[in-house]
């Protein structure tokens, strides 16, 4: 969808009286995970922000007698002349979130564009914004209003409400004889080893030629964070002679597990860790989460190897916008850099 430039700052008055919207910098609640949920997924809550983003984010909040009914958290990042919002490393998507209400379809809808509305007035002025959504909020219009593109990604999820053999059946012949085959030469543990990790995601992208990418020190707070020791697994692959081939980093609480990260030894991928990894991981997922998301991808052998396992392809927005000509080239940029998004593993061992 082509539009004009934005105004990012430009906020329409309410047709109605409501909550007055805090920008909240450095709030901190006592735990979004225990208490009612402000967001979609792990990725919103502010023990996950924390970790990936320490002192950097802030939170849109509409609040009523201190219930939160709609939220957006971000990130500022700076470059040469550009102010950007957008989202921390290893973070695809951040809101928004608005409280769920009982009601007819056409009042819900028009309470939620009221407080998205609010949401995008309370938004800093910037150069650029990048704004993609969980895929749980599939009503970003009113983003459009404002003069921002809308972007269509996907990820792709399985739901762990049905038996753990009927999705062991519903995944593709091959995906299942390259686990058996995996499963034969190698285990796959709970592990803590940040070093391991670095030197497969080093290992991956020099392998296709890339610097590596500076997510180790993420990864590092995300291990480190007393408030996500129960909501993260580091799950890796090795064989009999106690090499490395692969990792998956999972992040979970009860609505979703999300593959948030991975990387596999580029001289070890034909041996199908990360395949294996991955229904581990599944396995481990079913009776503790509702969903599990593989944080999908726009690259086409990346979707592909998800495909195989019987996931299925779920719709996921970005609100994208500039305001300075400097802005228009990063939002250029970002959109480069989504159509090649993807997990450091190896997909073509899925091919």
């Amino acid at each position: 969808m082509q539009t004009s430039a934005a105004t990012l700052d430009a906020a329409r008055p309410a047709k109605r009286a409501l909550p007055i919207i805090r920008v909240t910098v450095d709030a901190r609640p006592t735990s979004m995970l225990a208490a009612e949920p402000t967001s979609h997924t792990l990725f919103e809550t502010a023990e996950w922000l924390d970790a990936v983003a320490p002192r950097a984010w802030a939170a849109a909040t509409i609040e009523d007698n201190g219930r939160v009914l709609a939220r957006l958290p971000y990130v500022m990042k700076s470059r040469p002349g550009l102010r950007i919002l957008t989202v921390p490393p290893l973070t695809p998507w951040l809101g928004p979130w608005i409280a769920p209400k009982k009601g007819k379809y056409p009042t819900c809808l028009s309470r939620e564009h009221e407080l998205l509305h609010q949401l995008i007035g309370q938004l800093p002025r910037v150069d650029a914004a990048v704004i993609p959504a969980a895929p749980e909020q599939g009503n970003l219009l009113p983003f459009y209003w404002h003069g921002f593109d809308l972007t269509l990604g996907y990820t792709y999820r399985i739901a762990l409400d049905t038996p753990l053999e009927a999705i062991w059946q519903d995944a593709e012949g091959k995906m299942r004889n390259r686990v058996r085959r995996a499963a034969e030469k190698l285990v796959v543990s709970v592990s803590e080893d940040i070093d391991e990790v670095g030197r497969l995601i080093v290992g991956t992208y020099r392998r296709q030629g890339l610097a590596p990418p500076s997510i180790l020190a993420t990864i590092a707070r995300i291990l480190d964070s007393p408030a996500l020791k129960a909501h993260r697994e580091l799950l890796i692959a090795r064989d009999e002679a106690g090499r490395s081939h692969a990792f998956a980093l999972l992040a979970f609480d009860p609505r979703h597990t999300i593959y948030s990260a991975g990387g596999a030894d580029p001289f070890l991928r034909a041996s199908g860790a990360q395949t294996l990894l991955l229904w581990r991981a599944i396995e481990r997922s079913h009776g503790r989460s509702a969903v599990f998301d593989f944080e999908g991808s726009m690259k086409e052998e990346i979707e592909r190897s998800f495909r195989y396992f019987g996931a299925v392809q779920t719709p996921q927005l970005t609100a994208v916008a500039a305001r300075t000509l400097l802005g228009r080239g990063y939002r250029l940029l970002a959109r480069m850099r989504a159509s090649k998004r993807g997990h450091s593993g190896s997909a073509d061992e899925h091919a």
